[in-house]
């Protein structure tokens, strides 16, 4: 193509334009990354019609005055984080990211077939075994597996994917351990999986070292990865037998059949399983990479969930995109590559230029709006400071009204990143994938579990006597308990097919595998967050209502066991104690609490920050 041969290069290897370096940092300093629902916001949608959409807002003329910037040609880049078997998420906070059915929503909204390029990093299949989601019998590897099976469905259907491969890809049981797991589960459900950094005996079949396809515009992308050796060796060593030994990640990369292979492309591409500074030394240390994503371990639960806005970082060889997506598609990170209709085919010029979604240049607008107003009456505000406000204010009003690529920018670069909620578009297909997969649990774990109970009750000790039990003596409590939303708990699961998921019953009903408690179809009498959960199985109070015989006041660490930050974000002690307490059941207790907010109080207000709940689907 002329491009490979005319376009400026950063090093012998490189066929992006230099000047993709040369984009303005200035505004990354103006303008918060953090796109919300619709993404970087020049675009209303393209669908698989492949008619370009590039600038057209909602509201756009209908004189043709758009024609202009519906002929720009978009490449979109799409980069997911470590999917960990994840297809939809919990649902019980205020904001819940994630969900298969919005993140292909969002793609196939914002991007056309064959000018796209969609990227995750490995770690795809599977939970981590040693995390909090890890699978911990049979039953639970079953449902694993059948989301795996229902990711790699969708996820292969989708033109412009390439994968990496990481450890918990191979986590599932092998024959050996029960299951039928391990590599094999590479070839049963097969990606275009690459990574660089392991020897050619050791590549499992069908992982390969580099991978190119077309993205548009006879442009294309090659795209490799490494995992860092230290969590493989983890991983390893622990519950990933089958992972491979691994090399160094730079000098991997930098060998010369690797960098021969890259450099044949257009976009260079690497996708690190590991911390961020893995993913900078690769920035720095490897000629010619455009863009490198990030797929590691998050130690901040927030940046696990909406990821770093995209960004550049200098270095030698010229400025390098980091994207770094949250975890199990919770946010992802975009990039819009925007081509004029002057640019001929397979051609790059050699001068990008950085366009800021509406969504970007907003937020900017609303920080300097704030500004100029406590600016307004202060008479020593220094006035040449003022005018330079109102003129940047001035200069962004007009953006807003003409969002679209200026004609005179031959290529530009769109960056966004974007949290996944339901206030995204919807995808039909994953949205019914996962309506079939809820159906599955249900008929799968409803047969399974028929008449599994719980463990016996060693002799002498206490066993769950349920709600009704309570309610003979304490009938007050029993009124107030009712009052709460741990009376409805049983019910969120069974308006959601999900009363029989092991990843949900657990915390919606009381003593969950406990002795004498409830289990996950056995549970009569049980459903539900009752008394006893935190006070303890009651059946010897029953008998003898002492106080000796029944825990009178539950400590925080036994609601922490549900109310996790994953699974219960506005969830703070002494608030939810204000639902919890009344008449009947530690009035003085509740008094001793105070005024303060309650636990519904705290959840109304993150449901107003989210921009309201989501509703429950089936």
């Amino acid at each position: 193509m002329t491009a490979r041969n005319a376009a400026p290069s950063r090093s012998p290897n490189s066929k992006l334009p230099a000047t993709l370096a040369g984009l303005s940092l200035g505004l990354f300093a103006l303008v918060g990354l953090v796109a919300g629902p619709g993404g970087c916001g020049t675009k209303q949608g393209k669908g698989e019609s492949g008619t370009q959409h590039a600038g057209a807002e909602e509201g756009a003329a209908e004189d043709g005055s758009d024609a202009q910037r519906s002929e720009r040609v978009e490449i979109d880049v799409f980069a997911f984080g470590r999917q960990l078997g994840t297809v939809a998420p919990c649902g019980c906070t205020t904001d819940p990211l994630g969900g298969l059915q919005f993140a292909f929503g969002y793609i196939e909204e914002e991007s056309t077939a064959g000018n796209r390029l969609v990227l995750e990093p490995g770690s795809f299949l599977f939970p981590d075994p040693a995390g909090p989601e890890g699978p911990t019998d049979a039953a639970a590897w079953g449902q694993a597996t059948q989301r795996a099976k229902l990711l790699h469905a969708r996820f292969s259907k989708l033109d412009g994917l390439i994968s990496g491969f990481g450890p918990t890809d191979v986590a599932a049981p092998t024959p050996e351990g029960g299951g039928a797991g391990g590599v094999a589960m590479l070839a049963e459900l097969p990606m275009p999986r690459v990574i660089a950094n392991v020897s050619d005996d050791a590549r499992p079949a069908g992982v390969e070292t580099v991978r190119a396809l077309p993205v548009g515009h006879g442009l294309d992308a090659a795209v490799t990865a490494v995992v860092d050796p230290e969590l493989a060796k983890a991983a390893r060593e622990s519950w990933a037998p089958a992972f491979p030994e691994l090399s160094e990640p730079v000098a991997a990369l930098n060998q010369d059949a690797i960098q021969a292979e890259l450099g044949k492309a257009d976009l260079q591409v690497v996708l690190v399983h590991g911390p961020r500074e893995l993913a900078e030394a690769v920035a720095r240390g490897v000629p010619g990479v455009d863009i490198v994503v990030m797929g590691g371990e998050f130690h901040n639960a927030e940046r696990g969930r909406v990821g770093t806005a995209p960004a550049q970082l200098s270095t030698e060889h010229g400025e390098v995109w980091l994207l770094e997506p949250g975890d199990r598609a919770q946010s992802i990170s975009h990039l819009t590559l925007s081509i004029a209709p002057s640019v001929a085919e397979g051609e790059l010029p050699p001068k990008w230029t950085l366009q800021p979604s509406t969504k970007q240049r907003q937020a900017e607008l609303d920080r300097l709006e704030t500004k100029l107003a406590k600016f307004a009456d202060d008479p020593s505000a220094d006035a040449s400071f003022i005018a330079r406000l109102e003129a940047d204010r001035d200069a962004l009003k007009a953006q807003l009204a003409d969002p679209s690529v200026p004609e005179d920018v031959a290529l530009a670069v769109i960056p966004a990143q974007t949290k996944v909620n339901c206030r995204l578009p919807e995808d039909e297909a994953a949205q019914s994938a996962l309506r079939d997969y809820d159906g599955w649990v249900a008929e799968q774990n409803q047969e399974r579990f028929a008449g599994v109970k719980a463990p016996e009750v060693a002799k002498g000790q206490a066993h769950y006597a349920g709600i009704e039990a309570c309610g003979d003596c304490h009938e007050e409590a029993v009124a107030q308990w009712k009052t709460t939303v741990h009376a409805g708990a049983y019910e969120t699961l069974v308006v959601a097919n999900k009363q029989f998921d092991l990843s949900c019953v657990g915390c919606h009903v009381t003593g969950f595998r406990e002795p004498g408690g409830s289990e996950v179809v056995e549970n009569e009498g049980l459903t539900s967050v009752q008394c006893e959960q935190c006070h303890g199985p009651g059946s010897l109070h029953v008998e003898d209502p002492t106080p000796d015989n029944i825990v009178r006041e539950a400590p925080m660490t036994v609601c922490l066991a549900c109310h996790t930050e994953d699974h219960s974000d506005t969830f703070d002690y002494e608030a939810y104690l204000r639902d919890v307490l009344g008449e009947g059941h530690g009035e003085q207790r509740r008094a001793a609490l105070g005024d303060g907010p309650t636990g519904r109080e705290l959840r109304q207000a993150g449901l107003e920050a989210a921009g309201g709940g989501c509703p429950k689907k089936m």
